[in-house]
């Protein structure tokens, strides 16, 4: 082959070398940012469950703290809840009777 086809391909194997190299390079930015990807999701999903942790103890605590309180008033007034219940089975019953 003359000079100047030699050269011509030589350029285009240099080309070529440097192309695969940005190709090998994409790639492993690619894999990079995808590690980094997961260590964030899986950075926030930890955190989501620490959240959801604090929202459950607390939840826990309110509703202990309302049952105790309903308790106490239920035990401290025994007759007006017998009279709400029996109200309420009356009430009940009347809307029974009324469907048949």
């Amino acid at each position: 082959m003359s000079a100047p086809a030699d050269q011509l391909l030589g350029q285009l194997h240099k080309l070529v070398a440097e192309l695969e190299g940005l190709a090998q390079g994409a790639v492993g930015a690619a894999q990079e940012s995808g590690e980094r990807l997961a260590d964030s999701f899986h950075d926030s999903l930890s955190s989501a469950r620490d959240r959801i942790r604090t929202a459950e103890a607390s939840l826990e605590r309110d509703l202990r703290r309302h049952g105790k309180a309903v308790d106490k008033a239920v035990r401290d007034n025994v007759w007006v809840s017998i009279g709400l219940v029996a109200v309420a089975a009356f009430l009940l019953g009347a809307l029974a009777r009324r469907r048949d």
